[in-house]
């Protein structure tokens, strides 16, 4: 029962299994599209059984670096790391882990300095404190901020009826004002079905990129990122003035609406527009039958107590890293960062205080 990566043959068949063993959305093969624009190897492992039926999956993505790899499942997304087949005992899911960690040591870890692994979440996560000791034992560290309780994501559960279970009995008057200010602000939302402001969206992923400083996202990737998963996405844009100052990127999955992407410009925020985005799209989400709604990576507690007047559930990322070497992995994030730096110098500058207090709570 070998581990194989699989082909673009296998691409149906892969999806079908995400979708039927409850996989995520980040979990399908069409994300290679998306990781191969920005010059990133994917590499999606398969296991089967004798019947070529497949028992369980692992998609993997090879980044490569100035002097290193590294390797990560998966870079998109609150979670990743391995699905396996529905009603797989504990003892053969165990097996199956074992033999893909060890292929994936065999034959991809040569020149990378780290493997990242994510989880793939449930609802029962929010209470999972402990780590995988199958992870431990294979070399992996477990990676949370026990104070911060960061990085996580949130899972807002739905309900029929979304002025009663959520508009009134869930949020609260502090939220409420800020949707009902927008909205007399003269912001309105529309989702758009035919990309007619695709220049637009591109402008602002481009401006929101630069304001934090993260590195530089490409037209051609933000346009697949639109356009790769077809009717299971909604893209939604707030206007002012029938002129676009948000945006926001949802996928639809089984029972999940997954908030991706919001880009916006400095106007939005003074307008409440990102709230409202979170309002329409959850309320389409309740209309449309969605059971959950999942608001995507958290990393900062500034960006979580925004997500946490939506009243949400908070599940905790559960993240492993394992260093195939201290000193390559040094060289790589080394690398990583100074090239980071380089293309924002200018975020760097003018945040450069913040940034050497950053390093320094690290460092300690």
């Amino acid at each position: 029962m070998p581990v194989r990566e699989a082909t673009l043959n296998d691409k149906e068949k892969w999806n079908t299994f995400v979708e039927t063993q409850d996989g995520s959305m980040f979990h399908y093969f069409d994300w290679k599209n998306i990781y191969e624009v920005q010059h990133w190897h994917y590499i999606p492992l398969l296991f089967e059984d004798t019947s070529t039926e497949i028992i369980g999956i692992l998609p993997l993505v090879k980044i490569h670096g100035l002097l290193y790899s590294k390797l990560i499942s998966l870079p998109e997304g609150a979670s990743g790391g391995f699905v396996f087949k529905k009603g797989l005992p504990t003892a053969k899911k165990a097996q199956v882990m074992n033999i893909f960690l060890h292929h994936i040591e065999q034959h991809y870890s040569k020149g990378c300095s780290t493997f990242t692994l994510k989880e793939n979440l449930s609802v029962q996560d929010a209470t999972r404190t402990t780590p995988t000791e199958l992870f431990i034992k294979n070399g992996f560290t477990f990676h949370f901020d026990n104070d911060a309780k960061l990085p996580c994501t949130y899972l807002l559960q739905l309900t029929p009826s979304f002025e009663e279970g959520i508009w009134n009995g869930l949020w609260g008057k502090y939220l409420r004002n800020h949707i009902r200010k927008s909205q007399k602000k003269g912001v309105h939302i529309r989702e758009e079905t035919n990309l007619d402001h695709n220049n637009d969206i591109i402008t602002m992923f481009l401006s929101t990129y630069k304001r934090f400083g993260s590195l530089p996202i490409s037209a051609e990737e933000i346009t697949l990122r639109l356009t790769t998963f077809n009717d299971k996405t909604k893209v939604w844009v707030a206007f002012l003035n029938d002129t676009p100052i948000a945006s926001l990127i949802c996928y639809n999955l089984s029972s999940i609406c997954y908030a991706s992407k919001m880009v916006y410009d400095d106007s939005a925020r003074e307008n409440h527009a990102t709230a409202l985005l979170f309002y329409e799209a959850i309320r389409d989400a309740c209309k449309n039958g969605y059971q959950f709604f999942e608001f995507g990576v958290t990393v900062s507690s500034s960006l979580a107590y925004w997500k946490e007047q939506f009243m949400p559930l908070k599940i905790p990322m559960r993240i492993y890293e394992k260093r195939y070497s201290t000193l390559r992995t040094f060289f790589e994030r080394t690398s990583q960062d100074l090239k980071w730096a380089w293309n924002n110098k200018s975020y760097v500058w003018h945040n450069r205080r913040q940034l050497i207090r950053e390093i320094i709570r690290k460092k300690m």
